[in-house]
C-alpha cells in the first residue's frame, strides 16, 4: 500500500496518475470502491474506515488523502474530533504502508520508502 498525503489542491490525483499511467475511471471515491480499483481519492472523507478490510481486499491500493490537520483549530467540537480521528487514520496507515509520500505544489517528498517510485 502507497500513503499520498498533502492540502487540497496540491495535485496529488495528478501526481499518481501521471506516476502509474492510471485513468480517472480507475480512481475510487467510497470504501467500497476502494476495493476493486488501484486509487482510493479523497480518504479524509472516511475518516472512520476499516483499514484492516480495506487492505485484506486490496493490499496493494494507492491512498491519497487530504492533510486537514494543519491551519487554524475549529471552534465545533465535531470538527476538531473529525481532523483528529483523520490524522490517527493516516498514522495507522502509514505505519503499514511501503512508501508515504507528501506532494506540495506537485512535487513529491517521500517520508517513507525507496527515493525512487517506479
Amino acid at each position: 500500500m502507497i500513503l499520498i498525503i498533502g492540502g487540497a489542491g496540491q495535485g496529488k490525483l495528478d501526481y499518481v496518475l501521471r506516476k502509474t499511467g492510471y485513468g480517472p475511471d480507475q480512481v475510487a471515491h467510497t470504501p467500497e470502491e476502494a476495493k476493486q480499483k488501484p486509487v482510493f481519492d479523497g480518504l479524509e472523507q472516511w475518516p472512520h474506515l476499516d483499514e484492516g478490510e480495506l487492505l485484506a481486499a486490496n493490499p496493494e491500493i494507492i491512498l491519497i488523502c487530504d492533510e486537514v490537520g494543519c491551519g487554524v483549530v475549529p471552534v465545533d467540537p465535531a470538527q476538531r474530533a473529525w481532523r483528529e480521528a483523520v490524522g490517527r487514520l493516516c498514522c495507522r496507515l502509514a505505519a503499514r504502508a511501503g512508501r508515504v509520500e507528501r506532494v506540495f505544489c506537485g512535487l513529491p517528498m517521500t517520508l517513507k520508502g525507496e527515493t525512487s517510485w517506479n
